[in-house]
């Protein structure tokens, strides 16, 4: 397990891109969490949105049902999806209470993540906030 997290971080601070790391997270909890499907956002300040950013496995057109931006509470009713179909793991990606993002794992049935399973994506989550907040500091400069 150490040799991936330090890959991954590698991954996350070697990129000069905020997109490049969502998509990273949004693939690594995928697979860690064995999700069907994985989205990432991030937070816009100006438009007090989030825009998604990365996707893994979605059906061609499904996330354009709901915009190219979305917040928490533009998720359909119900749709030709139940919740249990669309319903994961949703986790913030924030520095000092200042949200960055958001990424979360759809699953193909009901599905749980263990305690462990989500302590390992709150970590990723770390990761993946402070290589961002590292790249908006270096553009500040």
């Amino acid at each position: 397990m150490q040799g991936s997290t330090s890959g991954f971080a590698d991954r996350l601070f070697g990129s000069q891109k905020q997109i490049a790391i969502m998509d990273h997270l949004a693939e690594r909890t995928r697979l860690h969490l064995d999700a069907r499907f994985a989205s990432a956002q991030l937070y816009d300040y100006k438009r007090k949105r989030l825009r998604v950013v990365a996707e893994r496995e979605f059906a061609s057109g499904l996330l354009s049902q709901f915009g190219h931006d979305v917040c928490e509470s533009d998720a359909p009713a119900a749709g030709p999806y139940s919740p249990c179909d669309l319903a994961g793991p949703f986790h913030s990606v924030a520095v000092a209470g200042n949200l960055i993002g958001v990424t979360s794992c759809h699953f193909a049935g009901c599905a749980k993540p263990t305690k462990s399973e989500m302590n390992f994506v709150r970590a990723s989550c770390e990761f993946a906030s402070d290589a961002i907040v590292e790249i908006r500091r270096i553009a500040a400069q």
